[in-house]
């Protein structure tokens, strides 16, 4: 395997940028949904996330409502994908049990890649500082010193004011980079795509009830 050749490509955030270019660039199942992909994550608190071993980020006393969009008042993160805008307090509470289900599973997925044992390409979506980057870069090489990786910074160059950033600038900042998932999970992938594909083939009818329709929870 070459410098530019990795097993696995993990986004640490800050923001939904880093893992919107991941799939650009590598597809969308090359890299499972990880805790930092779709909220905002100060990098300070990215470094905690890591300090604690991903507990305890996610209380539900920590939570509260600011121009309609849920945010952490002790570690600075926003979630505007786990709930929808306008909430209500009564709604957070009526939410928050399926939100943190979502969070621990997705907080699982980031630790499980962090720590195995697969070559890693991982991603920031925005600049930090050089001693931001040589914390990260320790905390990463504690998850597991045998595993190979490489902690990209964000591209130069990339600025407006688009969420997803510069279309070209990231593009090339990714460009120089392959992810070949070992034959295992490119087999686990194959027939997780057979099995949807097998799943709406049948009448609607004849479907089931998907894991998105199951974690809903509606309130008025």
């Amino acid at each position: 395997m070459d410098s530019s050749e990795f097993q696995q490509v993990i986004g640490l955030g800050q923001n939904c940028r880093s893992k919107f270019w991941i799939r650009q660039a590598f597809g969308r199942e090359v890299s499972k949904r990880g805790v930092f992909d779709w909220q905002v994550t100060p990098t300070d608190t990215v470094i905690e996330y890591f300090r604690r071993d991903f507990a305890g980020m996610f209380e539900r006393e920590d939570l509260a409502i600011r121009n309609g969009i849920v945010f952490n008042r002790r570690f600075g993160t926003t979630h505007n994908h786990e709930f929808p805008k306008g909430l209500s307090d009564g709604g957070l509470d009526a939410l928050y049990p399926v939100a943190r289900q979502k969070h621990d599973a997705w907080c699982a997925v980031t630790k499980n890649a962090l720590r195995s044992n697969l070559s890693a390409l991982v991603v920031l979506g925005m600049p930090v500082t050089p001693i931001q980057e040589q914390m990260i870069s320790d905390l990463l090489a504690e998850a597991n010193r045998q595993r190979p990786f490489l902690l990209l910074a964000s591209p130069e160059g990339d600025v407006g004011g688009d969420w997803s950033g510069n279309q070209d600038v990231w593009t090339k900042h990714l460009a120089g980079f392959r992810i070949v998932p070992p034959l295992s999970i490119r087999l686990a992938n194959q027939l997780r795509r057979l099995r949807k594909n097998i799943r709406y083939l049948k009448p609607r009818r004849y479907r089931g009830i998907g894991p998105r329709d199951q974690e809903r929870v509606e309130f008025s």
